[in-house]
Order: structure tokens, then C-alpha cells, then sequence
């Protein structure tokens, strides 16, 4: 930057102005800016002041300005040269966004002048943003390229390297806890022994700055109300490879809670409040206990309307006896009325469809806890990636709010043609039209249908969730089934079935369901192999098969065909806050079905399913999930419940780890010869096919992992877990005799044969249906169990 001028004693008068240098920039642009006009008086002061104003428009880089006696002023400039373009590779942690934010902050981008000064700015900038990543050893590099006609190019090069890893933190000044005990609650110092993927010692400032708050809030909630940290101090070394943590504490006293005093203009609120302000005299204080009471308050006040309300809690510390005396304060505020509901986001799908989930009504009163509740309803419909609620204030009004859904939709159709493959189906040929929110009219229509090496199967059925009055769901299939059970560990026979069912399903308060239905399925079965479970079922139908020869040679199977009258219904609770992932709540289902008059089996069945969802952290990455399904079917008029609906567990539905099916009572089949009159008198031998029970019970416990861990960002269509599974099959109409004992069978009436796995799992929703991959280790198996550790499953099944 070259500054001068020609200065005279006496002040001048401007007659004339010369401008020299100008090529880019226009001569109106340079008069618009400049202080001096013609006719004006110059001094000194005036010069320097318009070489001032002139260099911060960015657009020069030399100036001179010098005048005469005659009072003509000549400005002599040389113009920035022009950045032209600019393009940087190199980056991978500092992401494309962040850094044409900084350039545009720096106004160094295209059709910009060129500042020295500014791209020493942005060096340093773009260094620390790499420092604060634990990026010591990354360097910036920027080239600037010269072009003709005054332009340039700037190239800007990243070399990252490797980032620094704290090597040690230590604490001084802690007395009551251990080190060890405060460093566990840093996620930035982090060595996990069983599992080294999980480990995390890389450094960040961020990631430091969350743990220091942890370590605060660790210690405020145990009492210690005057903790602070007094010093953080980080030594890097030499080769920038590792980082020395030193955290410098102040631990001070521990308090306990004295009372809480309410007082404000709370209306006729204070019950209500007071509810929730349970604190009692020598507990120990805790800073979450405080936020939760302020939480509380804001609950009690949404519901009624309040939803900006003032709320101070003030600490009193008594340091003579340690306590602390709490003085919350609360002013409600405003009483806000919803002037309009409105949806954006919903393209496909129909404003009524989204309404009709909505319970906070307009014209009526704010209950900011039915919002929460409508935003979570609609996120259990399936119909939307993302729902989010943004409330706005209407203007020239005190009380008014617009509440606004926001939606993406997800593709909620599916035409598929595709193969899979699990390790329990073998290869799968599939088709498959699924819409579920026909034109957007939230009803559903779907034909599907698929073929392995034992079973092909078809269906059609329908929903139209909302049908009349009163919110009622209307539903609807019809199917085809042909199964081939000897190629899948069962017990032999063969199985062709097709039928029909319509179910209702009624609302009856928020969460609760009630559903009931009507089924006929048509059942013929051939092939029948003879075994003692199987030749049970039939005795207690009238139908007693006899050994029979033709042309000398055995005939040891059977053929027969039901038909059924099914009267299904049940219960359902759901307040899961989503369809697929949920990340907390409850959905839980009570079922019962029974055979009608006019059916040729006479039994019914009772189905309980229950699946919960508690997050373990705030942020609702940790979840714990725990399930029980339990089953039971009984028989009516000493008819027994037919084997061909009993019970199975093994494979990644049920217990994983074990083949699919193999738990469970086991097929003991008789073995006659051309001398046997009745089966009574054959032989029984034992083996490895399942029949299945008529009773069951599964539990299972898995904590879904934060996915981040595995470096990826698609939590809401994939989840991780380590998992738990336990359960068993059982036959409560079993009775061993003393051929079964003579066959070595064991006695299958017996609920305390119970199978336990562990391993880790894979679910993803992959645009051919969901994708399941499992890991498991026995914990607990059986005589005939069949380990199977590596299960997965690709494309859907039925």
C-alpha cells in the first residue's frame, strides 16, 4: 500500500479533479465514494481523509492524491486485481460448507478484489478450525495465480494429517471422587478394552468443551453447588501426535436441599404447581433435580395455555449448616389462544389426512402437551421422514398462535421385483405392489407374493384407517398358501391353505385401540407322516388313521381338510414417537382368536406382545429395548388345538443364534411294519423334527448403540444393538408312556427348558425391504438344538 500526496500551507480551492488508473472500476463509482468536490476547500486533512475513504472501498491497492496552485487535484490509483475463481481439495473433516462460508464472511469469492490482508485472515481462520479438530499437523496453503486483463485465480490446498490423541488427562484437586470415576464421564478420553471400535481419544475442542460440562454437572448434581473449574491447561507435544489434559478443580463443600418456596402470579395454579415441587428437607441438592422442577412448572402452565412463562429459581446458600433454600418465582405470562392449525411439507398427502390425527383444535385454548402428542401420532402413521412443529405468533395480537406441521414425506410405494436371500428361506423370489397412503388419502392397498425352496404364498389386502364415525379402521386380506414343512425341519406334511379375514379397529381413548375381526381359512393337508403329536390331534378330532397296505406296500401318510371360522379381537396401546425406530414409549398388543360354530376344529389362542423403548441419555442415543411375547392355545369340547398353528422359536424372529424353528418339541415318529394292525403298536423313534407346542414364551433385552459410532448418519432407516434373547417352546397336552421313554424322549410338557443367546445385530430399511443381520452365541442350549451363529435375512418374507 503506497499512501502520498503534495501538501501546500495555504488551503486551495478544487477547480478540477483528474482521475489516472482507472480501467474496472467506473469513475462514477470512485466520485460516489470520494469526500472532495468541486468548489471546495482542501486542506491537508482533506487529502488524507479521501486516500481513507478510497481504500475502504477494497477496491484499490495504491493511491496518490496531489494538487496545485491552480486547484487541480489528481488522484493517481492502481486497482486490486479481481478474483476470477477459487477452488480448494485436500479437505475431509472441514466440510465444503464451512469452508465457502469463511470465504464469503472474507468476501474472497468470485468478482471480489483481491486483499493480501484478507487471505492472511482466512490462513489463519482456516488454521484454527483444523486446530480446534485436533488437526495440529494440517497445513494451508494458498496459491494465487495471475491471469491477464488484472485477474487471479486462487488455489487453496488442505494437507490434514493426523489428528492428535489425548494420551492423559489429569485432575487435580479432586477429593471426594476418584480420577477414574470423574474421567468416566468424558466421552474424549475413552478406552474401551472389548471393544477398541468403540474408543474414542482423538481430540476436539467441542468434544472438551461437553465433557468439561459433564464433569460440572457431574459434581452439581452431588451436591456440590459451588464447583468451577479453575484452570484447563493442554500441552501438545512436540510431533503434535499426542495431548496432555490438566483440569484444575474446585471442589468446594456438599449441600443439601433445605425447602422451596413458590410464590409469583400463578393464578390459581399453585396446587398444580406445588404438585410438582416435591423436594424434601436434607436431600441431597443436584442441579438436574432444579431443572426438572423448572420443567415441571413450564408442563403444568402448556397445558393451560401459558406457554411462555417466566420462571427463576434462586439458591440460597446457607454455608454456616450447608443447605440450600430454593425461591422459585413464576409468572405465567400471557394466555394464548390457537388461532389455525397448518401443514406444509404434505405434497402428496391430504390435509384431512394429517387433521384427523390432530387433537389441539382451533379457536380453542393452547394445550402445548396435545401438540407434542399430534406431533408424535403423526410420525407413527409411516407416512413422513421428519415431522416438526414451529409455532407462530400472529401479528397485531397478544394471545394468538399459528401451529404449523411440518412434514417430509417418505416414498410410501413400492413396486418390487427382487431376489433375496436369508440363511432361513434359502432364496426368495419376490413381487410386490405396496402403496400405503393411496393419493394421499391414508388408506392402503398391497399385493404380495413369494416363493422359496418350501413355500409360496400370495396376498391382497387393504386399510382404510378411517371408515364413518367414530374413527374406525377397516381392513381386509385374502391369501394363498402352499407349504412344504419336510424341507424346513418340521414335522412331515404338507399344507395348502387360502382365506379370507376383515378386522375393525376402534380408538378408544389416546394410545388405546380396541380391535376385533372374523377369519375363514380353508386348510388341506396331505402327506401327513405318522407321529405321535400329529396322531394326537386327530384322535381328538374323530379321525383315527389306520395302517393299511396296498399292493404290499405301506401306506404310513394321510389327507384330510378343515374349515375354520376364526372371531378375532384384541387390544392395542401405543405411544411409541415413531413407526419404524422408535426411540422411546411403549406398544403393547393383547390378542385372543377362537374357532366359531361351523368350524371343524374347536380351540382358541391367546397372543401377549409387549415392546418398550427407554432411552438411556438425553440425547436419546442409547435406548434400552425390551420385549415379551407370550402364546397359549387351548382346546375346547376336549378338541385338541390343530398341530399345524402351534408355536415355534429359533431364528432372527425369535431367539437368534438357533436354526430357524429348532427349539422346541420334537416330531417322535411311529415306525410300523406289514404285521402292525394298529399304530398303538408300532414303534416310536425319536428325531430332529420340530412340531412345534401349543405354548410360548420369549424375552428380550437389547441396547440399541449409537450408529454415529460406525461412522454413518442414517439413524432413522438403521439401527445397532447388542442383544439378549431368552425363551422356549413347550406342549402342555404332551404325556410320555413308556414307548416315548423307551425312544428316549424327553418329557416336552416341561416350560423350564429355556434357551438363552447373546450377540450383536443389523436392521436397515433398504429400499427392497428391511435387511437383518445377526451374530449370536449360545448362552443355553439342548439335546437336538441347532446352532446357527450368522443369520441374516434380505428382502421380505411371509
Amino acid at each position: 500500500m503506497i499512501i502520498s500526496n503534495v501538501t501546500h500551507s495555504a488551503d486551495t480551492i478544487i477547480n478540477k479533479i483528474l482521475f489516472n488508473g482507472l480501467k474496472r472500476i467506473s469513475l462514477d463509482t470512485v466520485v460516489f465514494n470520494l469526500p472532495l468536490k468541486i468548489g471546495a476547500i482542501i486542506n491537508d486533512e482533506d487529502i488524507a481523509n479521501s486516500i481513507k475513504v478510497l481504500f475502504s472501498t477494497g477496491y484499490f491497492e495504491e493511491i496518490t492524491i496531489s494538487n496545485n496552485e491552480e486547484g487541480i487535484i489528481i488522484i493517481q490509483v492502481k486497482e486490486r486485481p479481481i478474483i476470477d475463481n477459487v477452488n480448494f481439495h485436500g479437505n475431509k473433516i472441514i466440510t465444503e460448507d464451512i469452508i465457502k462460508k469463511t470465504l464469503n464472511v472474507k468476501k474472497i469469492q468470485s468478482g471480489e478484489p483481491f486483499n493480501e490482508c484478507s487471505i492472511f485472515e482466512l490462513k489463519r481462520e482456516l488454521d484454527n478450525l483444523y486446530h480446534n479438530f485436533g488437526k495440529f499437523t494440517a497445513t494451508t496453503k494458498i496459491v494465487v495465480i495471475p491471469l491477464s486483463r488484472n485477474r487471479v485465480n486462487l488455489k487453496i490446498m488442505f494437507t490434514e494429517g493426523k489428528t492428535a490423541k489425548v494420551q492423559q488427562i489429569n485432575i487435580f484437586g479432586n477429593h471426594a471422587f476418584h480420577t477414574k470415576k470423574l474421567l468416566s464421564q468424558f466421552k474424549l478420553y475413552r478406552k474401551i478394552k472389548w471393544r477398541p471400535i468403540l474408543s474414542n481419544q482423538q481430540y476436539q475442542q467441542q468434544k472438551l468443551f461437553h465433557d468439561l460440562d459433564k464433569l460440572r454437572n457431574f459434581y452439581l448434581n452431588h451436591g456440590y453447588a459451588k464447583f468451577h473449574i479453575d484452570e484447563t491447561q493442554i500441552d501438545l507435544t512436540p510431533n503434535k501426535k499426542y495431548i496432555y489434559l490438566s483440569l484444575y478443580i474446585n471442589e468446594g463443600m456438599q449441600y443439601t436441599f433445605d425447602s422451596v418456596k413458590l410464590h409469583g402470579n400463578i393464578l390459581d395454579y399453585f396446587p398444580n404447581i406445588k404438585e410438582y415441587m416435591r423436594i424434601s428437607p436434607g436431600e441431597l441438592y443436584s442441579n438436574n433435580k432444579i431443572q426438572e422442577i423448572e420443567r415441571n412448572i413450564r408442563y403444568v402452565l402448556s397445558k393451560h395455555g401459558y406457554m411462555q412463562p417466566i420462571v427463576l429459581i434462586e439458591p440460597d446458600i446457607n454455608d454456616n449448616n450447608k443447605t440450600i433454600k430454593l425461591y422459585v418465582y413464576v409468572d405465567i405470562g400471557r394466555h394464548f389462544y390457537v388461532r389455525e392449525v397448518r401443514f406444509e411439507g404434505n405434497n402428496i398427502t391430504k390435509d384431512e389426512v394429517i387433521r384427523r390425527e390432530i387433537h389441539q383444535t382451533e379457536q380453542m385454548q393452547l394445550d402445548y402437551t396435545r401438540i407434542v402428542q399430534d406431533q408424535d401420532r403423526l410420525k407413527r402413521l409411516g407416512y413422513f421422514k421428519t415431522v416438526n412443529t414451529h409455532i407462530e405468533y400472529v401479528s397485531n395480537t397478544l394471545n394468538q398462535i399459528d401451529v404449523i406441521y411440518k412434514v417430509e414425506e417418505r416414498n410410501t410405494g413400492n413396486l418390487n421385483l427382487s431376489v433375496g436371500f436369508g440363511t432361513e428361506s434359502g432364496i426368495n423370489l419376490q413381487f410386490g405392489m405396496y402403496q400405503e397412503n393411496v393419493l394421499g388419502s391414508g388408506n392402503s392397498i398391497a399385493v404380495a407374493s413369494s416363493k422359496n425352496h418350501y413355500q409360496t404364498y400370495a396376498e391382497i389386502s387393504s386399510l382404510k384407517p378411517y371408515c364413518g364415525v367414530n374413527n374406525i379402521s377397516v381392513g381386509g386380506k385374502i391369501f394363498f398358501n402352499d407349504l412344504n414343512t419336510n424341507k424346513t425341519g418340521l414335522s412331515d406334511y404338507n399344507l395348502k391353505n387360502c382365506g379370507i379375514n376383515i378386522n375393525c379397529s376402534y380408538p378408544i381413548v389416546e394410545y388405546y385401540t380396541f380391535n376385533i375381526g372374523l377369519n375363514y381359512v380353508s386348510n388341506y393337508l396331505s402327506k401327513i407322516a405318522p407321529q405321535v403329536a400329529i396322531w394326537r390331534y386327530l384322535k381328538s378330532t374323530n379321525i383315527h388313521p389306520k395302517i393299511s397296505t396296498n399292493n404290499k406296500f405301506l401306506d404310513d401318510t394321510i389327507n384330510f381338510h378343515t374349515n375354520d371360522f376364526l372371531l378375532v379381537s384384541g387390544w392395542t396401546f401405543d405411544n411409541s414417537n415413531h413407526a419404524y425406530f422408535p426411540t422411546y414409549g411403549v406398544r403393547a398388543n393383547v390378542s385372543s382368536t377362537l374357532t366359531l360354530p361351523g368350524s371343524n376344529n374347536q380351540y382358541y389362542k391367546i397372543l401377549i406382545n409387549c415392546n418398550s423403548y427407554i432411552p438411556l441419555d438425553q440425547s436419546y442415543n442409547w435406548i434400552m429395548m425390551n420385549s415379551i411375547y407370550a402364546g397359549y392355545s387351548g382346546s375346547i369340547h376336549k378338541k385338541e388345538n390343530p398341530f399345524y398353528d402351534n408355536f415355534y422359536a429359533g431364528g432372527i424372529g425369535t431367539i437368534r443364534g438357533f436354526r430357524l424353528n429348532s427349539i422346541g418339541p420334537k416330531a417322535a415318529y411311529y415306525h410300523c411294519n406289514d404285521s402292525s394292525q394298529n399304530y398303538t403298536t408300532c414303534a416310536i423313534k425319536n428325531s430332529q423334527d420340530t412340531v412345534g407346542g401349543n405354548a410360548i414364551t420369549l424375552f428380550k433385552t437389547e441396547l440399541i448403540i449409537p450408529i454415529t459410532y460406525f461412522n454413518t448418519q442414517h439413524s432413522d432407516i438403521a439401527r445397532i444393538s447388542l442383544f439378549l434373547d431368552t425363551g422356549t417352546v413347550w406342549d402342555t397336552f404332551w404325556k410320555n408312556t413308556e414307548a416315548t421313554q423307551k425312544a428316549g424322549i424327553i418329557d416336552y410338557s416341561i416350560p423350564s427348558n429355556i434357551r438363552i443367546s447373546s450377540g450383536i445385530a443389523l436392521k436397515w430399511i433398504s429400499p427392497v425391504g428391511p435387511v437383518i443381520f445377526s451374530y449370536s452365541k449360545l448362552i443355553k442350549k439342548y439335546l437336538g438344538d441347532i446352532e446357527e451363529p450368522f443369520q441374516f435375512s434380505i428382502g421380505k418374507t411371509w
